[in-house]
């Protein structure tokens, strides 16, 4: 159902029933026992829930953007870089970044019934355990471990392996996971690909997703009839009301009682407010949520009276925090093109292809060695052998080649299926940035700065993993085999595993991009409890990457599924 031109009032539920009673007349219904305000993973998932497990209250779940059912290129896998920048982003885009030559960085964010899920690239990584042990540390609970969140990454899941064991996943959930090989995805390059890896000295894994994702691990999707999966529509929607295009500006917070309570919302438009009953819960996002708490007085001090804000809250980690993934991309010339193996080729002809990522493996690696030590000891001189980023083999870099390649300028590649691309990762980045208000008006977008590659360690981390996808793919037989050599801007040194610190840095300054994974800027332990409760104010809950309290190594979407289905259990 395309969605209305009203951009204020317009309700719906997914299975197309209109509720004109709220849609024409929000006074005339507005008390509700739940408002989720936001509708990507985590919005939609815990709404859904709610609605389940109290059918005998009422849900709303409020999303700033349209319904997308209307655009043609949402539910297309392979278009994804097309929705990007579109009606369906919120197109944030980062303050000059000191570190990356004073450039802004774009950062990607859904804003449409559905979130993130709209216009993400869809891959399903859990992360490692010792990501969620510093969660359960940092939050006070076990709950936050990766056993805490076991049961409900199953819950989520709907495994394309239906023997799989049911102690790890489960094949009843609402999203439906696929692989390479159980789609007939049969990519030319796969083999000698995973010898390219094996021959640098990374280890074949069968299962990325067990608790570990260190190695070369096929690449796994959320993907239904080679269609994206939007998280409106797995997860049912039928018993809660649904108000699209429609801003929440602030989190309406009186006395009750003499303690301080959320007791609604305030709309943009300015004339209406919605009362929550029970709950409060903002799901909208690791940008847009801690602006919402701030326009809600709920922040630090000097930021809202800049604004000219009521602090009702005295939080000064709010908007603090912010992690994100920074990555570098490359691009690699095929040695024989003529055997269809990059998207654009006349050869490129599997009709699977079209309904995911054109990839195979995403390969995870750890950095080690005195030299990261050291690093790390550069911004924190007390780091010993037991710090977090020390301890163990923990996934530092993650990277994929995918079988497609495009750039405008410099170089100029076309999709012509003559190029593929690698995409290199920093999963736990120590870098920190922070969101602030641009003004106390809930229509102007906020301040981030992002402050990617701020610190040694992050420097270190990802000139390990340029060095290692260059010896991949130019210095082992197998790599040899594929491609002649990268293809690189005209103002940029060529690259090698023997390249200077100097000449990567170089690189990265250049041409680094976000994944658009930001989180950390409601943390649970600091702004959050262990049932994310914002400290300080009762019915008020934070459900989105806001409340991760530390990087997980893992593209975000299976642990905002499974954060949101352990929430919906804790609700009362």
């Amino acid at each position: 159902m395309p969605a209305s031109t009203d951009r204020t009032t317009v309700a719906h539920s997914l299975q197309g029933d209109t509720h004109k009673g709220l849609a024409e007349n929000v006074d005339a219904k507005n008390s509700f026992d739940y408002i989720v305000v936001g509708s990507g993973c985590a919005g939609s998932a815990l709404a859904s829930r709610l609605s389940e497990r109290y059918p005998g209250r009422s849900v709303l779940l409020v999303e700033a953007g349209p319904n997308p059912s209307y655009h043609p290129l949402v539910p297309q896998p392979l278009v994804a870089p097309m929705l990007r920048g579109s009606e369906l982003d919120w197109k944030y885009e980062s303050t000059l970044q000191p570190h990356l030559g004073n450039r802004a960085i774009y950062e990607a964010a859904g804003k449409a019934l559905g979130g993130g899920s709209v216009i993400n690239y869809g891959l399903w990584t859990r992360g490692d355990t010792q990501d969620y042990h510093n969660w359960a540390k940092l939050s006070g609970s076990d709950r936050w471990s990766y056993d805490g969140l076991l049961p409900y990454f199953r819950k989520s899941e709907n495994h394309y392996n239906p023997k799989v064991d049911p102690k790890h996943y489960s094949a009843g959930g609402p999203i439906p996971l696929v692989s390479t090989k159980s789609t007939g995805r049969l990519y030319p390059l796969r083999d000698l690909l995973a010898s390219a890896w094996m021959d640098a000295g990374v280890e074949r894994i069968a299962d990325p997703n067990s608790g570990s994702p260190l190695g070369i691990g096929d690449a796994i999707e959320c993907r239904q009839n080679l269609e994206r999966v939007i998280a409106s529509d797995v997860y049912n929607l039928k018993g809660v009301q649904v108000l699209t295009e429609t801003l929440v500006s602030r989190v309406l917070i009186e006395d009750v009682e003499g303690t301080k309570t959320a007791t609604g919302v305030e709309l943009a438009n300015g004339h209406h407010t919605l009362r929550a009953e029970r709950e409060v819960i903002l799901s909208g996002g690791a940008i847009h949520t801690p602006k919402i708490l701030m326009l809600s007085g709920i922040g630090p001090s000097g930021e809202l009276s800049r604004h000219g804000i009521p602090q009702t809250v005295d939080a000064p980690c709010v908007g603090r925090n912010l992690f994100n993934h920074m990555n570098v991309k490359q691009f690699w010339k095929l040695r024989h093109p003529e055997l269809g193996a990059s998207f654009g080729h006349p050869e490129w002809k599997n009709p699977a292809y079209k309904g995911a990522n054109p990839l195979d493996y995403i390969v995870c690696q750890t950095v080690q060695g005195p030299k990261l030590k050291a690093a790390l000891a550069e911004e924190d001189p007390n780091a010993t052998d037991d710090h977090p980023l020390l301890t163990g083999d923990r996934c530092h870099v993650e990277t994929f080649v995918q079988y497609a390649a495009v750039s405008k300028a410099n170089p100029e590649i076309k999709p012509d299926g003559s190029h593929i691309q690698s995409v290199v990762l920093n999963m736990l980045p120590t870098s920190r940035g922070n969101v602030r208000l641009k003004s106390g008006d809930p229509n102007e977008l906020p301040v981030v700065d992002t402050n990617y590659f701020a610190t040694d360690y992050d420097r270190h981390v990802i000139r390990q993993g340029l060095r290692k996808v260059h010896q991949v793919l130019l210095e082992t037989p197998a790599g040899q085999e594929m491609v002649v050599e990268e293809a690189h801007g005209d103002d940029v040194k060529p690259l090698s595993s023997k390249s200077t610190d100097e000449e990567i840095d170089a690189r990265v300054i250049q041409g680094a991009q976000s994944t658009s994974h930001p989180a950390g800027t409601a943390a649970m332990g600091t702004v959050l409890d262990a049932n994310l409760k914002v400290k300080g104010v009762n019915g008020l809950r934070v459900c989105d990457a806001s409340a991760f309290p530390s990087p997980v190594a893992a593209h975000p979407m299976a642990a905002l599924y499974a954060m949101a289905e352990q929430l919906a259990e804790l609700i009362d």
